[in-house]
């Protein structure tokens, strides 16, 4: 049974120019994705940040060769203030009102929250310019889970980094890949991508500016950028814009069935109604898919190819997280093309508590309806605000999650699920010297959706990292680095770090210490690619430096820093990094809070 079937090869109008003859996909298609075979030498043009040059260099000579492209606006930096470098809006509804394809690039450069894109929308609205149905992410810092809410309110493709050519079946549609250009890129690096546009890939280019005036890192040369321009047009390339994709691409099934990973190391899933989708990137070698945070009970699972629909083996821990067991089957595809499952839901979540704690303190063990729970001595028993997660907003709990307890004797926490199932859980809190910890040490534990700037994002365990950033400057957020990898994976091979840019801007968190020394550990890297050198960074409790690095002591490569050991005295303290003068970009991972030992 050959899965990969080719579709007939159609010819296209005979309006349109020879290039635009389709040749056999290299890239598997079995769920149909590709809904008109993609021609030789298509090419996506976009460009980010609202640059001037945008409307009085680029656009007008796309326009003279006949070209599409996108132009992603966002209003950071200096955005309001300097319209030398930065376009008017008038300039950018000229954009729209010339047809080009006018997206989104968030209010301020974020992109975390979905608030981000909605507060760019209005400025479209108040500026006549129509509603945007394709975005670039900032710093092509992808956020999967915004991807649900992203596709109700109308947007059809997204574009990202990776430095590679798109391939619609494989690629999900709100991560499209794409080559950045700019003055360290040469002509002959640019042609040999171009040339990448054949058998089904596409090749979408990423600009700045023009030239760039406020981030010369991105500048492109004009002359340079006519050069390449005039190499797509004397090459014959058909040469659109991002929107232009759904002439090719069922964006509705690619989301379907290309869930972005997410978290996960073997894949992602993506939920329809009662239908779990499952797409499965890397099997790991025990064949077993484990899926965290879904109780709800899988009736039955089956790859989405087998038309006979033979059920998966489905296994069940205690706490109500389900396993899918993938057998050798030829419906199980090798190397990197997804492995598509069908898993059907039955009822609700179940009565649960997945991850209990106390913000500050490390995590609770859990072991059947036992939990134990160590606090620091300084911590007040009688007034602990204990958070946990159910896996579900449908759970609910009592005491609630955040709810303040007196634990000076062991607490009932009855969870109830939304079928009536009931589970209740024995809590026992133990005060220990110096049993304090840093909540989401790695940054994968978060609510994507909360807001950022000056408010936290929660994690499950209720510890939150709060993000401080000063005015409309600079940038910081949750950084997915397999997305878009702006450096090198952290030394433990998580996915989510923590990036800031701008000087005064930082992260934080409130903790109870004992009195006593304490060390920080943490790993840290200088965004490759960007500014010559970081910035420099500084650890501080109450807004004292306790360890500062240099620009110089931060690399392309991951390090691991640890601070001497620093006296604190009883309390509650504010754990801060900080960034100094610069405009690099550090990024910061596996932040660990260590209790040395009573004071001197």
């Amino acid at each position: 049974m050959n899965l990969f079937h080719h579709r007939p090869i159609l010819l296209a109008a005979l309006a349109l120019p020879s290039f635009a003859l389709a040749l056999p996909p290299d890239v598997p298609d079995p769920h149909g994705i590709v809904i008109k075979p993609v021609p030789e030498k298509l090419v996506v043009l976009t460009f980010d940040d609202s640059v001037a040059s945008h409307a009085t260099v680029a656009a007008p000579l796309l326009k003279k060769l006949g070209f599409g492209g996108s132009f992603f606006i966002c209003d950071f930096d200096s955005f309001k203030t300097r319209k030398d470098w930065y376009m008017t809006w008038d300039q950018i509804k000229s954009l729209d009102d010339d047809d080009f394809d006018v997206g989104n690039h968030t209010k301020g450069h974020g992109g975390a929250s979905i608030n981000d894109w909605v507060a760019m929308e209005v400025d479209f609205a108040s500026n006549g310019v129509s509603k945007p149905t394709t975005l670039c992410w900032p710093l092509c810092n992808v956020h999967p889970r915004l991807y649900p809410e992203l596709i109700k309110k109308g947007y059809t493709f997204g574009r990202g980094g990776h430095e590679r050519a798109y391939r619609p079946a494989f690629d999900h549609p709100f991560d499209v890949p794409s080559f950045g250009i700019h003055d360290r890129v040469s002509y002959e690096s640019f042609v040999n991508s171009a040339r990448q546009a054949t058998r089904g890939r596409i090749v979408v280019f990423t600009f700045h500016g023009v030239p760039e005036g406020e981030h010369p890192s991105v500048s492109l040369d004009p002359a340079e950028f006519a050069r390449m321009m005039e190499y797509l047009k004397d090459n014959q390339y058909q040469v659109i814009g991002l929107r232009d994709l759904a002439t090719y691409v069922d964006v509705k099934k690619a989301a379907k069935f290309l869930p972005y990973p997410s978290h996960l190391p073997w894949g992602g899933v993506t939920l329809d109604g009662d239908l779990l989708h499952v797409s499965v990137r890397k099997l790991p070698s025990d064949r077993k898919l484990t899926l965290p945070g879904m109780t709800t009970r899988i009736s039955r699972a089956f790859f989405a190819e087998d038309p006979e629909k033979q059920a998966l083996a489905v296994t069940r821990a205690d706490n109500g997280i389900q396993t899918l067991v993938v057998p050798d089957s030829p419906f199980a595809l090798a190397g990197e093309y997804p492995t598509a499952i069908v898993a059907e839901l039955q009822g609700g979540p179940v009565a649960t508590i997945l991850e209990f704690g106390i913000p500050g303190a490390p995590p609770g063990a859990i072991s059947g309806d036992e939990i134990r729970v160590k606090v620091p001595l300084a911590a007040n028993p009688a007034q602990l605000a204990a958070t946990y997660d159910t896996g579900s907003p449908r759970v609910a709990g009592q005491p609630a999650s955040g709810a303040v307890t007196d634990f000076t004797r062991p607490q009932t926490y009855a969870i109830t699920g939304p079928d009536g199932s009931a589970r209740s859980y024995r809590v026992t809190i133990t005060p220990t010297p110096g049993a304090v910890a840093v909540g989401n040490p790695d940054f994968e534990r978060f609510d994507v959706l909360a807001e950022q700037g000056t408010k936290p994002i929660p994690c499950p365990m209720g510890v939150a990292w709060s993000f401080n950033k000063k005015g409309n400057q600079g940038e910081i957020g949750i950084k997915d680095l397999i997305a878009s990898p702006s450096a090198p994976p952290p030394p433990n091979g998580s996915r989510h770090v923590v990036y800031i840019r701008g000087a005064g801007n930082s992260i934080s968190q409130r903790i109870v210490f004992d009195p006593g020394t304490y060390v920080i550990r943490f790993d840290a890297v200088k965004r490759n690619g960007y500014e010559k050198t970081a910035a420099p960074l500084k650890v501080m409790i109450d807004g004292v430096p306790v360890f500062a690095l240099q620009s110089s002591e931060i690399s392309e490569k991951w390090a691991s820093y640890r601070s001497p050991a620093f006296p604190v005295s009883s309390g509650p303290r504010e754990l801060a990094f900080a960034l100094g003068e610069g405009d690099g970009m550090d990024i910061i991972d596996n932040v660990v809070l260590e209790y040395v030992g009573p004071n001197p």
